[in-house]
């Protein structure tokens, strides 16, 4: 409706335009008037002039009226499925009375929301995503009409929630805010399982700089139907920035389950600290950064419970713990040699299935040999210098086991899985690959 205020103005001009020419043909009528009722003229002037009389008259003649601007019925869009739509669904819009040009459509508070596309004959847009559920839009459009002026034109909707029986619920890590280690994943563990893995894939934009600026490359990749993790091709740069938006609201995961609002957190990457560990020499040595800050005596797990050679991911971290060789799945029997059941210090879980490192003060052959069921044997002192620094995300590079990490990568352990893959498979397991 603000072009009609130009119709107007044209209206307007042209009432004008016609009151001219008849002012002029009533000055003319007065001038001639006085002529014929004054005196002869003086000697030596000319008289009157009969050319300036035909020149006046001609003057008379009515100018051409400007023409009008010609108009045409405001053009009207209108939302598919009306001024509330359902979610999980791309939104539509269609116009009558002209065709778009751009569209714009954000949220009732202001923000861009939706970016999409005009089809060919300019008659209708799409939405690229479906709209976040429970949220009011407005739709703000320019419109060529249909005598080829562009008319501004608008329209409001707004989509219906998704009933708590309906939602897509997830968790997510590291936490907002945290700061983790250099092999941290991030971890998305939805609660139901996922079928449209390529649909909600898309809906994860994980932007990662490092301090210089640099951006991160990464992929996503799923361990399964209810599980993806993004990881970085190599370890993070320590200082870097971390962005998850997961903008999920609205859409389908699987059947009868919707993303019901968009989610969006922050990480930062903290100082490098790796612990590695030789089970050859019996050593451990943990660096900050380049820098060596400790060498220890270590030992690992005895012949036929020998710890996986590999890189492990800090997980959590427990300064007491009990330990027992039924929950282990080593034994239950207390009369089997390998049956064990004590209270553990200064535990730095880098598996879920129950690998350690941890304070083992009864083992003697530490730095000579591997006696444990498959943890880290440090001694008291070291495990708790490790514990003390040690944060989610720390790598653990363990070498010369005996035994590679093969059997825990198929089970996906968390702990082993992410850093253990190539590159190239890593990225294979993307639904969007």
């Amino acid at each position: 409706m603000r072009g009609m205020p130009a119709y107007g103005n044209g209206r307007r001009g042209a009432r004008h335009g016609r009151r001219g020419p008849a002012l002029r043909v009533v000055a003319l009528v007065a001038v001639a008037a006085l002529a014929a009722c004054s005196s002869p003229s003086t000697p030596g002037s000319d008289g009157p002039s009969t050319a300036g009389v035909a020149q006046a008259g001609a003057t008379t003649t009515p100018s051409a009226a400007p023409t009008p601007t010609p108009t045409a019925p405001a053009p009207v869009v209108t939302v598919a499925g009306g001024s509330k739509i359902g979610y999980g669904k791309r939104v539509r819009l269609a116009v009558t009375g002209g065709s778009f040009t751009s569209v714009q459509v954000a949220t009732a508070k202001g923000a861009v929301a939706l970016d999409g596309d005009i089809a060919p004959d300019g008659a209708t847009w799409l939405s690229e995503e479906t709209p976040t559920p429970g949220t009011s839009y407005v739709v703000a459009a320019t419109v060529k009409d249909a005598v080829g002026q562009d008319r501004p034109s608008a329209a409001k909707f707004a989509v219906k929630p998704v009933p708590v029986d309906q939602k897509l619920g997830f968790t997510v890590s590291p936490a907002a805010g945290a700061k983790v280690g250099v092999a941290e994943p991030i971890v998305v563990q939805f609660l139901t399982a996922v079928t449209e893995k390529a649909a909600v894939e898309k809906r994860l934009v994980v932007d990662a700089r490092t301090p210089s600026g640099e951006s991160v490359v990464g992929s996503w990749h799923w361990l399964s139907d209810t599980q993806v993790d993004w990881r970085p091709k190599e370890f993070w740069t320590p200082g870097t920035k971390v962005s998850l938006n997961m903008r999920v609201g609205g859409v389908k995961a699987a059947a009868g389950r919707y993303g019901r609002k968009d989610y969006a957190q922050t990480f930062t990457i903290g100082a490098k600290r790796l612990l590695k560990v030789d089970l050859t020499t019996h050593t451990a040595k943990l660096y900050h950064g380049s820098k060596l800050v400790g060498t220890w005596p270590t030992g690992g797990g005895k012949r036929g419970l020998e710890t996986y050679s590999g890189t492990y991911t800090v997980l959590n971290k427990s300064q007491t713990i009990q330990m027992d060789s039924c929950s282990a799945r080593i034994t239950c029997d207390k009369k089997n040699p390998e049956y064990y059941d004590q209270e553990v210090f200064w535990a730095t879980r880098i598996t879920r299935s129950g690998t350690f490192v941890h304070a083992a003060p009864w083992d003697g052959l530490m730095g000579r040999a591997n006696v444990s069921h498959g943890c880290v044997h440090l001694s008291t002192r070291n495990a708790r210098m490790f514990f003390e620094q040690a944060v989610t995300g720390d790598p653990v590079i363990v070498s010369r086991s005996g035994r590679g990490p093969q059997e825990r990568i198929a089970t996906k352990d968390p702990g082993l899985y992410p850093w253990n893959l190539s590159w190239k498979k890593w990225v294979a397991g993307s639904a969007l690959a």
